[in-house]
């Protein structure tokens, strides 16, 4: 018992007690995180199975690559969110008020205007493209799935606007907030599709899944923008007096380098489902998404501790203090490699671990819970330093090594996975492949930028 407890005031010490203000605000959103996300993840991990039940293995897998399409949609800000979170953050920790009610009535009115366009485009597609072909289902299923993207493409350009609230929370180092808000909405959709399974509404019918997904989301996110319009952030509420179009040139020319990025992160982690559903079938959507929300775990809990980091790394920067910096990125290091010890012990478990909670209805290969601890692995050290480069806004190797990625990762899980008759576990490993540029390159980048030497693409 003594040696736990001396484990816990170790841990407590190193990664919690501050003697800042901003690392007692770290404190908070990290404690308030760990709630949320742990609230999330049970209710994640008893939803997946109800949906399961409720569509089939066929449907969703379906359901799971309609998901990872609208993720794409989702990075159609070109960046301007990403640029919105530092601008403001600098604009906050500068105090000047009018300057960042300006950035956040900017982004809003910009915003606006493109979901407005990608509402026509998604519409337009629709009826255009041969969905049943694009996610690899009979014919029987097409009218289904028009109406089910008619109401999940309808939803997501309202919360496209909507969900800049959650941005702005972050900004102001308030992340826990913004967890709330997605938590809200879990919590509903998970109300929601017990009621329809418990019930039998429309059972096994994608329309149901649609509108309990993206109706919370919507529903939670134009709620909080009410309530912290009217309070909190009554003082930079977007207002049309307010909107500066020139500053689509400051949000964008880092934003742009973000969207760029952004396209990387996509094919990388979203087409994925589509490639396994293409090469092998939509069944085979499913265990590869139980491995990644299994071991999926140990990023969550780490991006619970960094999430913080990225607006405090800006406020940081801005103030020279490179000290907190340095000794930041070593506390979180050391956080690494205790996640790297959980997820082995997880890899010994999972086999038992995944017929209690799936039981028989999903088989996953042991080699591809291998492989997809080792990509959790190498994305969470990469994170480390991606956000304090991203927090200083420094991105330009990123962008050239996005360029990079987005050019052979396809190819490359293509090839492991058809060729080398890997499976779902090739394309897994294309996309482990193209995070190793950056878990060399972006260690690199760091320690030149806190160092002073950072020169060229180094410091661009």
């Amino acid at each position: 018992m003594t040696q736990k407890r001396n484990l816990f005031e170790i841990l407590k010490r190193r990664f919690l007690k501050s003697d800042t203000k901003r690392g007692e605000g770290l404190k908070k959103n990290i404690l308030g995180l760990l709630a949320l996300r742990g609230l999330d993840v049970g209710v994640s991990y008893l939803r997946f199975p109800l949906t399961l039940k409720f569509l089939g293995t066929e449907l969703h897998g379906v359901w799971l690559t309609l998901g990872g399409i609208i993720n794409w949609f989702g990075f159609f800000n070109v960046g301007l969110g990403t640029g919105l979170r530092n601008k403001l953050a600098e604009a906050l920790a500068q105090g000047e008020i009018s300057l960042a009610r300006s950035y956040v009535s900017s982004t809003y009115a910009i915003i606006s205007i493109i979901s407005s366009v990608l509402l026509v485009l998604l519409m337009i597609s629709v009826y255009t493209l041969d969905w049943p072909a694009i996610v690899a289902v009979s014919d029987s299923y097409e009218s289904m799935l028009i109406s089910t993207l008619l109401i999940v493409f309808s939803f997501f350009t309202i919360r496209f606007v909507l969900k800049l609230v959650g941005i702005i929370l972050v900004a102001d180092q308030r992340p826990a907030l913004s967890q709330l808000l997605r938590s809200i909405s879990s919590v509903l959709f998970f109300i929601g599709i017990w009621f329809a399974l418990k019930y039998r509404i429309m059972y096994g019918n994608l329309v149901v899944v649609g509108v309990l997904s993206s109706g919370s989301v919507l529903l939670v996110q134009a709620v909080a923008s009410i309530i912290l319009f009217s309070g909190r952030y009554r003082h930079i509420r977007p207002s049309v007096k307010y909107v500066d179009w020139r500053k689509f040139r400051s949000l964008a020319s880092i934003g742009i380098q973000f969207f760029i990025v952004q396209i990387s992160v996509i094919v990388m982690f979203s087409t994925d489902n589509i490639i396994i559903a293409q090469l092998t079938g939509p069944a085979d959507v499913v265990p590869y998404n139980v491995a990644r929300k299994y071991f999926g775990i140990v990023e969550m809990l780490f991006m619970i501790v960094l999430e913080p980091f990225w607006s405090a790394f800006t406020q940081a920067f801005v103030k020279k203090e490179f000290r907190w910096i340095r000794k930041s990125i070593n506390q979180l290091l050391i956080l690494w490699g205790i996640s790297v010890v959980g997820s082995l012990i997880m890899l010994a478990l999972s086999g038992w671990v995944y017929d209690i909670w799936i039981g028989e209805m999903v088989a996953v290969p042991f080699h591809l819970s291998v492989l997809m601890m080792l990509f959790f692995m190498i994305k969470t050290w990469n994170n480390v330093f991606v956000y304090l480069i991203n927090g200083v806004g420094k991105i330009r190797l990123q962008l050239y090594m996005s360029i990079v990625i987005t050019v052979i990762n396809i190819p490359l899980s293509i090839f492991f996975a058809k060729y080398l008759e890997m499976g779902s576990g090739g394309v897994i490993l294309g996309t482990i492949a193209c995070l190793a540029f950056g878990a060399v390159l972006h260690p690199v980048q760091y320690k030149k930028i806190i160092n002073g030497t950072a020169r060229g693409i180094w410091d661009k």
